[in-house]
């Protein structure tokens, strides 16, 4: 038998979406409510429970974006998170102002009113963040476990992987708790992040 690390519940749900497209041990977004609960976003659920015309915030993985062609060019996303999904809709001028992030972006968090009537609930944004590089500590999770064999000490020194790791687990924390440090990165490191970090969840359903 062999003694191995127990692996980490979010290294589990990374590698559930990887390989299965879901998990059923956790949701993503359920590991970022502590950093969503301080940017006072507000659970998919909770918007049952509010007056229409209320400004809220929420935030979750897009699961479809549907353009109408008898919208008139209002974009309609569903959002999810470990509650549950929330419509919003996005007119015209908010999709130029943040087109980018509503195209490509895989974890976005929405502000805007509240419309509730007949339990019928959209969310109209009047803006829109791409909160994508969170997950770049959710598939980083389980990284301080050693690969290393002792043999493999010969060829490359397990000092120097291990303080690599260390170095880049503090950015990835860093980045977590400030994502607007992202943009100050270089252009190539910033996609390589984000690439990284969007490969751990299936892409949206896109429909025109």
């Amino acid at each position: 038998d062999v003694n191995l690390p127990q692996m980490p519940l979010g290294e589990h749900v990374v590698n559930d979406y990887r390989f299965l497209k879901l998990s059923l041990k956790a949701h993503p977004v359920s590991f970022f409510r502590e950093t969503l609960r301080a940017q006072r976003r507000i659970p998919c659920e909770d918007l049952a429970t509010l007056k229409t015309g209320r400004r809220v915030a929420i935030a979750g993985i897009v699961l479809v974006r549907q353009r109408p062609g008898s919208a008139k060019g209002v974009i309609f996303a569903t959002l999810e998170d470990e509650t549950g999904i929330a419509n919003v809709i996005v007119w015209p001028k908010m999709f130029e102002r943040f087109r980018p992030i509503v195209i490509g972006a895989r974890f976005i968090g929405v502000s805007g009113r509240l419309q509730n009537e007949q339990g019928v609930i959209h969310l109209v944004a009047d803006r829109i963040d791409d909160l994508t590089s969170l997950f770049m500590t959710l598939s980083e999770r389980g990284a301080d476990i050693e690969a290393l064999a002792n043999a493999d000490e010969v060829r490359r020194p397990a000092e120097d992987i291990r303080q690599k790791i260390k170095l880049r687990s503090r950015l990835i924390r860093l980045l977590s708790k400030h994502p607007d440090l992202v943009e100050d990165l270089p252009p190539d490191v910033q996609n390589r992040l984000e690439k990284e970090a969007g490969s751990i969840l299936p892409r949206g359903r896109d429909f025109h």
